[in-house]
């Protein structure tokens, strides 16, 4: 059996977990014994593989040409959604970032957040912008149903493909995100400090992050690239100890996130979070976000956070820093070795089988 992974066109320009998916599953495919190749591409030529595995439909219009192209060949097209809700994200994330890039006095500041915390979804669009996400949900949802089995990386993906898409006659195999644990070479005993991985970006949810531990004696860590310089400056004017350390060496992040006490990570919407992951592995308790599958994946071992509450995610923060210390083979460490890449694979075949054995 031959497999074509295919990746949007930008996947290594505008790097995220979705490329590191492909990549690592790609990996773990070959360590298996399957043939396959990745490509980065909206027009992929997928003739001579038996398998076209897209990934990722966050973006309708590149997943809509390689779907296409793929349809020309004679293999089987399995996808693996990578769905997030992003329309909170678009909405109240948006209104509550700019209002602590805009507003100056701290007492407006938190009134404001608490309005916007208590609004509805829809009153942050109108009429046209309401079509505009009916209609991208739409075109998702047509491309999950052209493919012949799908590979959500967690239920909630699942339940989300079929209850909020309405996709329901496509199988599908659940393959969770597993844990890279070489961080856990970087374990440190002495640990102090708070530190969030990931693009400085609304999603991510910086902002919110600084604004809450403002009065806070605690370090505050920044690594990832800064797509939005400005943002990682208001940031500091909120937060005097926010450090924002821009792209860095995977070996310098890896020292960082082994010295880190707590990792906090309150996205607006994420599957589980590489960079959780990889920091669980590196020792750090963790704060993460209470809007995707986190709790799926580091159940009662972590602290969660409502991303657009800032006393939500200053109280999920004070509680991990008073946590026992980590140790390995922990709870938290026993969780997210059970994450492996020879079950990702091993799931990942069987989905291939599957999808082989449906009709064209």
């Amino acid at each position: 059996m031959r497999s074509l992974l295919i990746m949007r066109p930008d996947g290594r320009t505008r790097y995220g977990g979705d490329t590191t998916l492909v990549y690592d599953t790609a990996k773990a495919l070959r360590a298996s014994g399957l043939e396959c190749d990745v490509v980065e591409t909206d027009r992929p030529d997928p003739r001579g593989y038996d398998i076209a595995h897209i990934f990722n439909v966050g973006q309708p219009d590149v997943g809509e040409r390689q779907m296409e192209a793929c349809e020309g060949s004679n293999a089987a097209i399995v996808l693996s959604p990578v769905w997030l809700d992003l329309k909170e994200l678009f909405g109240r994330a948006v209104a509550a970032e700019n209002v602590l890039v805009r507003e100056r006095d701290e007492r407006k500041a938190e009134a404001k957040l608490s309005q916007i915390r208590n609004a509805s979804l829809e009153s942050f669009f109108n009429r046209r912008q309401q079509k505009e996400f009916d209609e991208r949900e739409g075109r998702q949802s047509a491309l999950l149903r052209r493919a012949r089995a799908l590979l959500p990386n967690s239920s909630f993906e699942a339940r989300d493909c079929m209850v909020r898409l309405g996709v329901r006659n496509v199988p599908f195999i659940t393959v969770p995100i597993p844990t890279d644990l070489s961080p856990s070479e970087c374990w440190q005993e002495e640990r102090w400090g708070v530190t969030c991985v990931g693009r400085v970006e609304t999603r991510k949810n910086q902002s919110a992050l600084s604004f809450a531990l403002r009065k806070e004696s605690v370090e505050l860590d920044f690594v990832g690239a800064l797509y939005n310089p400005g943002l990682a400056k208001e940031c500091e004017r909120w937060n005097a100890r926010s450090r924002f350390h821009g792209r860095v060496s995977r070996e310098d992040m890896l020292a960082i996130m082994g010295r880190s006490e707590v990792h906090a990570l309150v996205s607006w919407c994420e599957t589980a979070g590489i960079a959780s992951l990889e920091a669980a592995a590196a020792g750090a308790k963790l704060v993460v976000g209470d809007r995707g599958a986190e709790v799926e994946y580091f159940g009662d071992d972590v602290e969660y956070a409502d991303p657009a509450d800032p006393d939500s995610i200053l109280d999920a923060v004070r509680r991990a820093l008073r946590r026992p210390r980590r140790s390995k083979g922990d709870s938290l460490d026993q969780r997210i070795r059970r994450l492996t890449w020879q079950h990702a694979a091993s799931e990942t075949m069987r989905a291939y089988e599957l999808a082989l054995a449906q009709p064209n």
